[in-house]
């Protein structure tokens, strides 16, 4: 694997002009997944309220309401920390968020462990979402779901098709050998800076 290899249009952390930023880590080594993954479904609700704060009530340029927004954020954080928590593989590193508020854009960060063996997989899946179209690629997963009785599969793809959200992805090896990967979702956001 090469040490930094990226898909999509992917932004480093340190560029543009930064407006706010809100980072919350996640390391245990004695909850188990389900109780991490509620966790992270706590932690989506406290970020979108800490969030919604930034925007006005009502009037947004975009026309969307700061409840509307809450819930764009709150849903985004939740399917990218719950894919976080459910794939991550080192214990000593389970996942990162870092969301950062630029000019035009709500940008999350989020950074896990991923285990050796499933990055190939993990980024073909990748270049599928980006090559193809994803409208297609929802109807093909949920008619899967439909056979099997599952319900994964379909995150990722409703947050381009409803949300508007661009995905990018960062694969690298941190300082202690683990392997990472870390997704960019970038939420178009038009506010009023005078409001």
């Amino acid at each position: 694997m090469s040490c930094d290899l990226t898909f999509g249009d992917f932004i480093e952390l340190e560029e543009g002009e930064i407006k706010g930023r809100l980072a919350l880590n996640f390391y245990s080594d004695v909850l188990n997944i389900d109780e991490l993954w509620e966790n992270s479904s706590l932690s989506a609700n406290f970020l979108s309220t800490f969030w919604g704060n930034f925007f006005p009530k009502k009037d947004l340029k975009s026309g969307r309401t700061r409840k509307e927004l809450q819930e764009e954020i709150r849903y985004i954080c939740g399917e990218l920390l719950g894919n976080a928590v459910k794939f991550s593989y080192e214990p000593d590193c389970m996942a990162e968020i870092c969301l950062y508020l630029h000019e035009q854009e709500l940008r999350f960060y989020v950074k896990n462990s991923v285990n050796p063996d499933n990055i190939q997989e993990l980024q073909n899946l990748i270049n599928k979402i980006l090559t193809e179209d994803t409208n297609e690629l929802f109807l093909e997963q949920m008619e899967k779901n439909a056979d099997s009785g599952d319900e994964s599969g379909v995150g990722l793809l409703t947050l381009i098709n409803d949300y508007g959200v661009t995905l990018a992805w960062k694969f690298h090896t941190n300082e202690s050998g683990f392997h990472m990967v870390t997704t960019l979702a970038r939420l178009p956001i038009t506010w009023d800076k005078n409001r």
